[in-house]
């Protein structure tokens, strides 16, 4: 029967290395007082020994777990997972491991906090929306909460989110150039800020321009719901009530505009974008396909993922924060789903 062997501890790195075993301990701590060649010897030995620090004991001495948690909703994973894509990989350039806490709608986003806090987390990046009250239960457990897309009107909230206000603004002065005059809006769920960010500036720029009237439909941000807003914003039925049917639908997000896009092709036979401009945001891959060309709204979600990630590290290090709130602009996408007043370049930051 073979012998099971026991994994290396710090103490046969240290004898190996030639040093004590708190000079390992402080070889694996960023801003530890330990010479480079000290360091170097450390980690060459770890290697040849297969040796791996131990995070759980690591923690109790530094009083960090190095683990950042991300509050999400189901809709996030699914819609727009690049957004998880740069955040998981920034912080874990900043040296933190995230942990997902996913919950099915903002309205649970209370919950998924209070589960992160009882898993000794480091701080936390939350890509829901947070009460005033709950950041205050963190902020009084010293754990730090850095706002993902979303807002908070207290004023010690940290926030990275794009300019979703006026990327719908510029889009609605654009349109209107183009010499649209009726039109719609497809939203997402009521409780959904960043929709409700978007549709309103939308409908408040239209209606500083001077249009009346823009007619509503509630959707779920999914496909489906997209593609039941085309049929009813666009079929025959409209005529009955001697309304008239929309010139442009812009939909809080790019799953409900292909939704949109596809009622109006193939259920109702309409031609795009000569008789009707569909408009999204988010800019996901899908809407990129030749069969839909979308036009959109890009979010710099790269760049906002640095930038909570580096924000969320100056928090947890305590260093001082000059700018609490990063507002970042969008990029509009011009392709063939839409008739925009003509500019430059097929693409603007906005």
């Amino acid at each position: 029967m073979r012998r099971k062997l026991n994994a290396p501890t710090s103490y046969d790195v240290a004898r190996h290395a030639g040093v004590s075993q708190a000079v390992v301990s402080r070889a694996y701590q960023v801003d530890s007082p330990i010479s480079a060649q000290s360091r170097a010897k450390v980690l060459v030995s770890a290697q040849v020994l297969g040796y791996q620090p131990n995070a759980v004991a690591r923690s109790l001495i530094t009083k960090r777990s190095g683990l950042a948690a991300v509050l999400l909703t189901e809709a996030t994973q699914r819609d727009t997972p690049e957004v998880l894509i740069n955040l998981s990989q920034t912080l874990l350039e900043q040296g933190f491991q995230p942990l997902l806490f996913s919950c099915a709608h903002e309205s649970e986003s209370s919950n998924a906090l209070e589960k992160a806090l009882a898993f000794g987390v480091d701080g936390i990046i939350s890509c829901v929306s947070l009460s005033d009250e709950d950041l205050v239960r963190a902020r009084l457990r010293q754990r730090p909460v850095v706002l993902f897309n979303r807002h908070s009107t207290d004023p010690l909230a940290l926030s990275v989110a794009c300019d979703h206000g006026s990327a719908s603004r510029l889009l609605a002065s654009r349109l209107f150039a183009a010499g649209h005059r009726r039109f719609a809006v497809v939203t997402g769920p009521s409780e959904a800020p960043v929709s409700n960010l978007r549709i309103q500036n939308f409908v408040q720029r239209l209606q500083e321009l001077g249009i009346e009237s823009v007619q509503n439909f509630e959707g779920d941000y999914h496909y489906e719901s997209g593609h039941e807003a085309g049929i009813v914003l666009l079929g025959s039925s409209r005529n009955k009530q001697q309304q008239k049917r929309a010139e442009v639908i812009f939909c809080a997000n790019d799953a409900m505009a292909l939704g949109v896009l596809d009622a109006a092709r193939f259920a109702l036979m309409m031609r795009v974008p000569s008789d009707v401009s569909v408009l999204g945001f988010d800019d996901i891959p899908a809407g990129r396909r030749p069969a839909y060309l979308l036009s959109t709204v890009r979010q710099p979600t790269q760049e906002m993922a640095g930038e909570a990630a580096r924000l969320f590290r100056a928090s947890v290090d305590e260093q001082a924060i000059t700018t609490r709130q990063f507002l970042l602009p969008g990029t509009l996408i011009e392709r063939g789903s839409a008739q925009l007043f003509p500019m430059a370049s097929p693409t603007q930051r906005i």
